[in-house]
C-alpha cells in the first residue's frame, strides 16, 4: 500500500508507533522492580531502605514512626525520580503532539 520496503516500514512505522507502548511498559516495570527490590530487603535481610524499615518496626521505640514515615517518604522520592527520569528518556525518543 505504502510501497515501502520492509526495512524502511520497520524503522519509520513500527517502531515510531510502538514507542510509547515500550516506554509505558518499561515505566511500569520499573516502578514494580523497585517495590520489589525494597520488599526483598525486608525479607532477606540485605542493607538498604527496607532493612532500615523493617529494623525500625522491630525496635517499636517511640522514635521508630518518625523515622519509618521519612524511609517511606524517601523510598517514595526516588520511585518518583525514577519514574521521572524514564518519562525523560522517553519524550526524547518519541514524537508528541504537543510539541
Amino acid at each position: 500500500m505504502l510501497k515501502l520496503n520492509a526495512f524502511t516500514k520497520v524503522t519509520k512505522i513500527v517502531i515510531p508507533s510502538s514507542l510509547p507502548y515500550i516506554f509505558t511498559g518499561l515505566r511500569l516495570s520499573l516502578g514494580v522492580g523497585w517495590m520489589v527490590l525494597i520488599a526483598a530487603e525486608m525479607l532477606a535481610q540485605n542493607p538498604g531502605l527496607g532493612k532500615f524499615v523493617w529494623d525500625e518496626f522491630q525496635n517499636g521505640s517511640s522514635q521508630s514512626l518518625a523515622k519509618i514515615m521519612v524511609a517511606v517518604l524517601t523510598i517514595g522520592i526516588i520511585g518518583f525520580l525514577l519514574d521521572r527520569l524514564m518519562f525523560a528518556i522517553q519524550s526524547l525518543f518519541t514524537f508528541s503532539s504537543n510539541r
